[in-house]
């Protein structure tokens, strides 16, 4: 009975740190108010109509889950064989990027195996969106960011799907400030994109102010 408390109690702590990781990429590090990625494809995603939410979403928790073990991979298996084949003149450090697009490009390929299992209309939608999906600077920012913390590979998928889960939920928020930005007592001038970018940046300031901030000198 001992052994199997032991057992459970071990795995429930396992649990618990997966969704404290997840949560601190939804909310503290979230890769749009905290690191500015993505905003882009964002701010054109939110107003266009032909573009259901979830038909980027769900390629991009897809994605980003899947390419998270694959960059840690990369981090600690792949990178110290390779460093000792490559020139001194050359580090390592050099090749992340281009290793860690060939991880999203590998997790791009496996979603697209994977979303043949939803109704054919939402395979499609979710099957035009995922070129977009993949080579969002979300999914290169969230494995350099786990390469850089040493994430074990449970921390780095719990970060990675976190990050996407993020990613959805301010696509939510935007959406709704900006239905609420197009009022009449919003001045001409700052409706559209200005006015996104105000709002936008609160909400930065506003997570940092639940979390803290601090200034490394």
């Amino acid at each position: 009975m001992l052994i199997v408390n032991i057992e459970f109690a071990s795995l429930l702590e396992g649990v618990l740190q997966f969704i404290s990781y997840m949560g601190l990429a939804i909310f503290a590090e979230n890769v749009i108010l905290a690191r500015a990625l993505g905003v882009t494809r964002l701010l054109k995603l939110v107003p266009d109509h032909k573009a259901q939410i979830w038909d980027f979403s769900i390629p991009l928790v897809l994605v980003m889950g899947l390419s998270a073990p694959l960059g840690w991979i990369a981090h600690n298996w792949f990178f110290p064989w390779l460093r000792t084949y490559l020139p001194g003149w050359l580090p390592v450090s050099a090749l992340r990027p281009l290793v860690y697009l060939t991880c999203g490009a590998l997790a791009m390929a496996a979603t697209w195996l994977l979303l043949f299992v939803l109704p054919r209309r939402q395979r499609q939608a979710c099957h035009a969106q995922l070129t977009l999906t993949g080579c969002s600077t979300a999914v290169l920012g969230t494995l350099l960011i786990c390469a850089n913390q040493n994430y074990t590979m449970m921390q780095s998928i719990a970060f990675g799907v976190g990050s996407a889960l993020g990613y959805v939920f301010i696509i939510f928020i935007v959406r709704e400030g900006r239905r609420r930005l197009r009022s009449k007592d919003v001045p001409a001038i700052f409706q559209g994109l200005p006015s996104s970018l105000i709002y936008i940046g609160i909400l930065s300031l506003a997570i940092y102010g639940l979390v803290g901030h601090a200034v490394v000198l």
